[in-house]
């Protein structure tokens, strides 16, 4: 079993970040903290575009990152693919090598850069 902490990040059209984010925050357990953000995607794929995306020639998007245990990322995506199937959903899994608050202080030198499952946090 895979505990590794990894970061999912998952770009969407904006109608579908909304339910993205009910999603994470129904699970049981709940995605603990992540961070959502308007983008603006690129590429040669114009057919649903509005007109004022195809004259600006980028399409308006979502973007969710969240910092979570490998095995709760691959739940989600695949929970996702399932219930919130939208054409021009995206999604990639990267490693975490450390993560942590900025603002607090560590209680003691072993706790500096560690990552564990149990402690990951929002991106």
């Amino acid at each position: 079993m895979d505990q590794s902490v990894c970061k999912l990040t998952i770009v969407c059209p904006p109608a579908a970040g909304d339910n993205i984010a009910e999603l994470m925050l129904g699970l049981d357990p709940p995605v603990a903290g992540f961070t959502t953000f308007a983008a603006e995607g690129h590429g040669l794929s114009f057919d649903t575009a509005s007109v004022g995306e195809r004259v600006r020639g980028r399409v308006k998007r979502t973007v969710i990152v969240a910092v979570l245990p490998r095995m709760t990322a691959e739940r989600l995506v695949e929970i996702v693919r399932r219930e919130i199937a939208v054409p021009h959903m995206a999604y990639w899994i990267e490693p975490v090598l450390a993560c942590g608050r900025m603002g607090e202080r560590p209680t003691g030198a072993a706790d500096l850069g560690k990552v564990s499952a149990a402690g990951a946090v929002g991106a």
